[in-house]
């Protein structure tokens, strides 16, 4: 079975289904916004495929770094592989950038799932950083522990992640009234 890549500049309604399914309301954007997206220069969606079957798909940010925005694997493939399968794809077709951001809940002791998502990161080599990080939604920013995944760059100073960021909020996060708020925080606590 081989896993292939696909990028697409429109988003299909029925993806947009999916995500309404698996993403909860509060990180969601609107099917009009990942289409605004998608028209620009850095946004990416790709799907992901065995055989001529869909298993699953990607949003992310690109410029020197790939910033993973959704990852999702259709309900019938979880608990398969297609996860970590999608993501070293990725990894391999981006090599040659300096690395991979995730946006990740805290563990939670309480929570089961935060603590299984955190330990599916690790095994693939992604590095918590030392960085206080926030996602800024509609109504309150969100405490996120932010991931790295290095490509053939070393883990990125304070300088460069907070770089990073801005590039993030400015072409990913457009859409959020708190995203300003959200970034002076940031700054103010790293």
């Amino acid at each position: 079975m081989e896993l292939c890549l696909k990028t697409k500049k429109n988003l299909p309604e029925e993806i947009y289904s999916d995500m309404e399914k698996q993403f909860p309301p509060e990180e969601l954007k609107t099917f009009t916004e990942l289409n605004n997206l998608l028209h620009g220069n850095f946004y990416k969606f790709a799907m992901f495929y065995n055989a001529d079957e869909p298993v699953g798909y990607v949003f992310f940010l690109q410029n020197d770094y790939i910033w993973i925005d959704y990852i999702a694997v259709f309900e019938k493939f979880h608990s398969k592989g297609y996860g970590s399968r999608i993501l070293n794809l990725i990894f391999i077709k981006y090599s040659n950038l300096k690395g991979c951001f995730f946006e990740v809940e805290p563990e939670d002791s309480d929570n089961i799932q935060t603590v299984k998502r955190m330990n599916f990161y690790k095994k693939l080599g992604c590095k918590k950083l030392d960085f206080e990080y926030y996602f800024p939604n509609e109504i309150k920013e969100l405490r996120l522990e932010l991931l790295y995944k290095p490509f053939n760059e070393k883990i990125p100073d304070k300088n460069e992640i907070k770089k990073q960021i801005n590039f993030v909020f400015e072409n990913l996060h457009t859409f959020v009234k708190t995203k300003d708020s959200t970034l002076n925080l940031i700054e103010s606590r790293n």
